[in-house]
């Protein structure tokens, strides 16, 4: 296993703990750990592609993360009444 997989396998046991505020805060905590998970998987995904030597997962972790910030915004956009 090299340094890159086993860093990626670091930050997916990190998602855990985001999933957990998720399902269980309130919508503000859930927002800004949904934001968190977007960076956390961004970084394994960058990661992954180091890892494989693989192009496509960098240009995917770009976007994901522009659409990791769009979704945050119509998140709260949705749920401003809540928040």
């Amino acid at each position: 296993m090299s340094q890159w997989l086993l860093g990626a396998a670091v930050l997916a046991v990190c998602l855990v703990p985001c999933a957990a505020v998720c399902f269980y805060a309130g919508p503000l905590s859930g927002l800004a750990a949904l934001q968190v998970a977007g960076g956390l998987t961004t970084s394994i995904l960058i990661l992954l592609a180091e890892a494989f030597r693989r192009q496509p997962f960098i240009d995917l972790a770009v976007v994901f993360a522009a659409l990791m910030v769009v979704g945050g915004i119509v998140f709260a956009r949705i749920l401003e009444r809540d928040l």
